[in-house]
């Protein structure tokens, strides 16, 4: 066996050994140790302002695109209040006027009451909040490279079929056990619904908090029987701003109709 050999083979021990010594934590302590920073991460965090690019897609039975919708938007957060600022509307490729994007501010809002607010409001870490875990088992696959992160990889698998309950697979990061990736479903579909498939992407921003980076939603259903349909969002977040000092107020539905 010659040197160079012998070094590879010393590298992929150690490796091996590292990744025993990360399974030593088992699915309890991790699941303690991810609620633990995400609750020390909203006690630090009071209110989020983010920039959103988001695409909006409807797609042929080929999978290419029929109608693209492209919107600037900000979002603000404090605590479990959400409001979304759209800024501009462009309908494949083409920038729309102010009425048009009017009409697209109330459909969003509709959708949101419709589909249980399925979006960058989503708070994944949830269903491992002890207040849900009676609606949950969780299993964990073991450890895996997730956005270039080695993460504890945990399943939450919902005990009830219900469309308000939410189930997948969460990627949390070794070090500091911040969620990396969710890859989510309703546990139950709506009655149309065939598919719906969401992914939230989260990142350290630059005073190192871990905040959403990406959403991305797919979806596939059937209306009367004949009509399919697919669609698909996808959402890339910056201009990440920390403790902007929100109030309540901003978020009361006055607020939103000025």
């Amino acid at each position: 066996m010659n040197g160079r050999t012998m070094l590879v083979l010393v590298a992929l021990l150690l490796a091996v050994g590292a990744v025993c010594g990360q399974t030593q934590l088992d699915i309890e302590q991790v699941i303690a140790q991810a609620c633990r920073r995400d609750s020390l991460n909203r006690a630090d965090v009071h209110d989020l302002v983010m920039s959103a690019e988001s695409y909006g897609r409807t797609l042929r039975g080929d999978g290419t695109i029929k109608e693209e919708k492209l919107f600037f938007k900000t979002y603000y957060f404090k605590d479990s209040l959400f409001r979304t600022e759209f800024h501009q509307y462009y309908l494949n490729g083409q920038q729309q006027g102010a009425e048009e994007l009017q009409k697209q501010v109330k459909e969003d809002e509709k959708r949101r009451k419709e589909d249980h607010n399925r979006d960058a409001s989503v708070i994944p870490v949830e269903l491992f909040y002890p207040r849900n875990r009676q609606h949950y088992i969780y299993s964990m696959p073991g450890i895996e490279v997730r956005q270039g992160y080695t993460c504890y990889h945990v399943k939450a698998e919902c005990l009830e079929e219900s469309e308000n309950l939410l189930e997948g697979d969460f990627w949390f990061e070794v070090d500091d056990f911040n969620l990396v990736e969710a890859d989510f479903h309703p546990a139950r579909l709506p009655t149309t619904i065939r598919k719906l498939n969401m992914t939230m992407v989260y990142g350290p921003e630059e005073t190192g908090y871990w905040l959403p980076m990406s959403f991305c939603l797919e979806g596939r259903g059937k209306a009367l029987l004949v009509i399919k349909f697919n669609f698909e969002v996808e959402e890339k977040y910056t201009r990440h701003k920390i403790n902007v000092g929100l109030t309540d107020d901003y978020f009361s539905e006055d607020a939103n109709e000025d």
